[in-house]
This record gives structure tokens, sequence and C-alpha cells, in this order.
């Protein structure tokens, strides 16, 4: 005898196979539409996920259902970008703990660069920096998730930021003075 559960999870299936047979092209277009070529499949592929967890919830008429569900994956994808960008930007001031030109923060290659940095960086740094300028932590509230007190937090929060200025530096990122004394992340000029 064959078990209920295991008939719909087949039947589950087959719709789900269904739904991306018939639907898949229109969201990968929706999708085209509202974000950068690479990032559409992922889009397609995040929204007939949530099909699946959803398989039950998912009407006749799916294409509006769907494409409601890829609209809230882009919107999610933007946050995640603004937030990734105002991390860049946080970290960038707190190296120097001053200001930075707007014009600094959209240099060309220089958000891969900082994002390469910290990627590079230990976890403990990571960790310090993320909980103060991801977060947007004070040290006290930070000390707690990472589970050391207020001091030390503070003392490994200084060390990343040195750790992130010199790798930073030794990718050709260095800070500049400019514009009457604030500090500017540029890119050096390879002079020889």
């Amino acid at each position: 005898m064959v078990d209920d559960g295991v008939l719909s999870a087949s039947a589950d299936v087959g719709r789900l196979e269904a739904l991306y047979a018939t639907h898949a092209r229109r969201v990968q277009a929706y999708a085209r539409r509202r974000v950068p070529p690479e990032d559409a499949e992922e889009v397609v592929a995040e929204t007939f996920l949530t099909a699946w967890r959803r398989i039950d919830a998912v009407p006749e008429d799916a294409l509006p259902w769907l494409l409601a569900v890829a609209r809230r994956v882009v919107s999610n994808k933007r946050r995640a970008a603004n937030r990734r960008a105002a991390l860049v930007s946080r970290l960038r001031r707190a190296v120097h703990r001053q200001p930075l030109d707007s014009t600094a923060v959209g240099s060309d290659g220089l958000r891969e660069k900082v994002l390469a940095s910290m990627s590079a960086l230990s976890e403990r740094d990571r960790e310090a920096l993320m909980l103060s300028y991801w977060d947007d932590l004070d040290p006290v509230a930070a000390a707690r998730v990472a589970g050391c007190s207020p001091r030390a937090f503070s003392t490994r929060l200084y060390r990343a930021r040195r750790h992130l200025a010199a790798r930073l530096a030794g990718i050709g990122v260095a800070p500049a003075v400019e514009n009457g004394g604030a500090h500017l992340y540029r890119e050096e000029a390879n002079e020889p």
C-alpha cells in the first residue's frame, strides 16, 4: 500500500514542475526588466522555491501570484544591495572616523574592493565591524552579542578597523586628505 504522504509529495512535485514549465519564462522576463541579467536567474529560483514551500497556497491562476512573489524577491534584493552600500560607506568612515565625500563612495570597483577586504578579515574582525556598522549597535550591545565586555569589544573594533585599513591600503585603496582635511578613500595611481 502506498502512503498518502508519498502520493501528496509526488503530486506537489508534479504541480511545481508544471508551474515551472508553464511560467518560468514569464517570471524570468519580469525579473530581467527589474534586475541586472546576472540576478534574474536568482530571482526565478527564489520565486519557485517560495512556490514549492507554499505549493498549497499557489492559486490555479498562478502567474499573478508568481509575479507578486518575484516582485517581493526583487525588493528584497534591492534592500540588501542598499544595506551593503551603506555598510561600505560606514566602514570607510569607521576606519578614519571622518565623513566621506559622496563622490568617493561611488568610485568604480571601490565597493568590491572594500567587500573583498572585509571577507579576507578574520571572523572576529568581521563580526566586530558588522555589529557596529551593519547592525548599528553601540559598543555595549555589540559586546553582549559578541560575548565579551564592552572594553574588550572596543579593543576588537579598534583592531578590526586597523586590519581593514591595512588590507585596503594593500590593494591600492588609501585615505587621502582633500576637501579641507576630510579623509576620503581613493584608489592610488600606480605610478612608476
